[in-house]
């Protein structure tokens, strides 16, 4: 009886060995790729560089943008913005006499400091990058701007502090990398509503915008 117990155990470790040496080739690793495009629950760190024009002081400026992005799924994401808008210009006021037969120019230097904060939705085509190469997608955003104003000239400083709602839509086209990176390279073109007040004075800041960017997956 004895021997027939042990015979019997022998044979069952014997089969539980083999059914777990097969269970063990059957499964496949899969291997967890930082690549929004493989995993889209990856988010996102993205930062952006480029030049936008302002209706009222009918000049382009420097413009720097920073966004966390939360994907919802490959199509749909949400983040947030914070920009940071800068344009400087002189103007000519007037020809004065420096002394004797010298002449001098005065001037006057203005620089506009905005900073807008957005809300965004974003909608996004992953599919068409096997057949362009590279992944659309469109963004909407609502938001707010702070905007100070510095001028100085020869006869007058001040600063003054403006405020007001604010909204975008953005054109996006990201550019996938060889597979396995987690760096993506972004070209913008949208539009930016900016009309910051101060006692029912507007500057309207609104225009085009175009940028450069890379996005981080993290």
């Amino acid at each position: 009886m004895k021997k027939l117990v042990i015979t019997i155990s022998i044979i069952l470790l014997s089969c539980a060995g083999l059914y777990s040496q097969s269970d063990t080739d059957d499964k496949t690793v899969i291997v967890r790729e930082k690549n929004v495009f493989v995993n889209p629950s990856d988010n996102e760190f993205v930062g952006k560089i480029g030049t936008a024009y302002a209706a009222d002081p009918e000049k382009f400026g420097l413009d720097l943008s920073m966004n966390y992005i939360y994907n919802l799924d490959p199509y749909f994401v949400v983040g947030l913005e914070a920009g940071f808008y800068w344009i400087s210009w002189e103007n000519k006021l007037d020809d004065v006499n420096a002394g004797g037969a010298a002449y001098g120019t005065e001037e006057a230097e203005t620089n506009i400091f905005t900073f807008p904060v957005f809300a965004n939705a974003q909608v996004r085509l992953p599919f068409l990058r096997e057949k362009i190469f590279v992944e659309p997608f469109i963004t909407v955003g609502l938001g707010y701007s702070f905007m100070i104003l510095d001028y100085t000239s020869d006869v007058e400083n001040g600063t003054d502090f403006y405020s007001g709602f604010a909204w975008q839509i953005i054109f996006t086209a990201a550019y996938r990398l060889p597979r396995g990176s987690a760096v993506d390279f972004l070209f913008d073109l949208g539009y930016r509503d900016i009309g910051p007040e101060k006692n029912n004075v507007e500057i309207d800041m609104s225009g085009v915008v175009t940028r450069l960017g890379v996005r981080i997956y993290f």
